[in-house]
């Protein structure tokens, strides 16, 4: 008996495309770049985003970004900018809503080219904008975030010596 397939969801992978999105356009220090995490032990929540990230030193200092992502078409990005509209957000901190959008590459028709549409909380009147440039996704994004030369360990390792 065959199994019905189930559809996969690209949720994930827009989480992790959306942290090197924080990194390489915002200008985030990655060691401050944090996703929300929901497990039955622990429970990190970033006001209804799904990805946080304060911006480099040496830039405009102390901006922080909170990204709500979906992979989803246009009813799931409403549901989500209603939801970040109901939160009082500070001026210090750009609000948005990175919708990661997959079109057929035109010279290959199994490859899909990947992007994100973002759309941007403006704290005086509580209205949205979608950027009229939309960010190409490479598929090197889709993999945890990684930075050479860049530790992320905060504790020394201190070695046994017997």
């Amino acid at each position: 008996m065959a199994r019905n397939k189930v559809a996969k969801s690209n949720r994930p992978l827009a989480e992790k495309a959306a942290e090197h999105y924080l990194h390489k356009v915002c200008g985030c220090d990655p060691a401050q770049i944090r996703k929300a995490v929901r497990t039955m032990w622990q429970s990190v929540d970033f006001w209804a985003a799904d990805v946080m990230g304060r911006q480099a030193r040496g830039e405009i200092n102390g901006l922080v970004f909170y990204a709500q992502v979906t992979a989803g078409q246009n009813e799931a990005v409403r549901v989500r900018r209603r939801k970040l509209e109901k939160i009082s957000w500070n001026i210090f901190e750009s609000v948005m809503v990175l919708q990661l959008v997959e079109q057929p590459d035109p010279a290959f028709a199994r490859r899909k080219n990947f992007y994100f549409r973002v759309h941007r909380l403006d704290h005086g009147n509580m209205t949205w904008t979608v950027d009229d440039k939309a960010y190409p996704v490479p598929k090197e994004w889709f993999k945890k975030l990684r930075i050479e030369g860049y530790s992320f360990n905060f504790l020394p390792l201190v070695s046994r010596q017997s």
